[in-house]
């Protein structure tokens, strides 16, 4: 089940049930509130073009900003659909919208349910599920495809929040999640997003950036590509860096590669991408494969590969950042 069968299942289940929008009691507020939306989590690359001669790094930079922002727009498109329709059901603090047929599988069924509890007089944490079971079983046939927590530092806007999407256990269950192509290599998929700027709530995010996310994909045993992960973080002036890690097998050797590409850019638009080597055969741990840095109309202003040494620019000191 991708997100747009979620959303497309959740929207069409809420119109056949009659459910109106903007129908909240004051108590339903918070559930709105505090959910984050796809701007809490997006990359911005600054000065973002395509053009036929920028940097190779500068593409691959882009190309990588594009997949992620791709990923969170997936893994919260149904809470764009679920915010605006009244809860099914309400159970104190519980919120539950379902369950209603899958559309995709019309053997299974879904629902989204939210439980908020109230940690002070600033904090407010919500925790939520996307679950599947089959029809005609009973409460514990219920499996969590997607499970999340967020908690407000005083408005919807700064706080901090994990997704967990666990396609392994709905798949152990007999759900079909491989009937999607781009489910079949997938185990899970977590991430991690900070707007607090006190740097606390996700492994090395910086104290006073404007956001930090943190995306780590696991893929199963035996596909290509074992593992990759995103690291995204914007400063209150817009600078930011992104690294995007990769790990699998060469289709040439067998054995394990990893390689790691950190960008970093200015607010103007200069930017800088290393790409580093790790595991790779025949080379040293942590060889610099390559370097491109780009002006801000994204051209390379330098650039460097291991294997031809440097191609624009005479030396680094042209680049924008060190």
């Amino acid at each position: 089940m991708t997100s747009r069968q979620i959303r497309t299942g959740i929207y069409a289940a809420l119109l056949c049930a009659g459910l109106g929008c903007g129908n909240y009691s004051n108590d339903d507020v918070d559930f709105q509130l505090a959910l984050p939306d796809q701007a809490d989590m997006e990359a911005k690359l600054q000065g973002s073009v395509n053009r036929a001669d920028s940097a190779e790094y500068y593409r691959a930079t882009r190309a990588a900003v594009l997949q992620f922002n791709s990923l969170v727009f997936n893994l919260t498109a149904f809470i764009e659909t679920v915010r605006g329709y009244t809860p099914t059901s309400r159970n104190g603090n519980e919120r539950t919208w379902g369950p209603f047929p899958d559309g995709s599988h019309p053997d299974w069924e879904m629902r989204v349910v939210m439980r908020r509890s109230t940690e002070s007089a600033t904090l407010l944490h919500m925790d939520y599920w996307v679950q599947v079971r089959q029809i005609g079983q009973g409460e514990s046939g219920w499996a969590s495809i997607l499970t999340g927590q967020y908690t407000s530092q005083g408005s919807a806007r700064t706080g901090d929040g994990k997704i967990h999407f666990d396609v392994q256990s709905p798949r152990l269950a007999g759900y079909p999640v491989d009937s999607d192509p781009g489910l079949v290599e997938l185990d899970h998929l977590d991430v991690c997003y900070d707007k607090s700027g006190d740097g606390t709530h996700c492994a090395g995010s910086t104290v006073g950036a404007a956001a930090h996310v943190d995306m780590q994909i696991t893929n199963l045993p035996l596909a290509d590509t074992r593992s990759a992960s995103y690291v995204y973080e914007v400063a209150q002036d817009n600078s930011g860096h992104m690294q995007f890690d990769w790990q699998g097998t060469s289709k040439d050797t067998g054995l394990q590669v990893k390689a790691t590409m950190v960008s970093r850019w200015i607010a103007t638009g200069e930017g800088r991408a290393d790409l580093i080597a790790d595991l790779t055969p025949n080379l040293p741990r942590q060889t610099t494969l390559g370097t491109d840095c780009w002006g801000a109309d994204t051209v390379a202003t330098y650039s460097y590969r291991v294997d031809k040494g440097v191609g624009v620019g005479v030396d680094a000191t042209v680049c924008a950042l060190p």
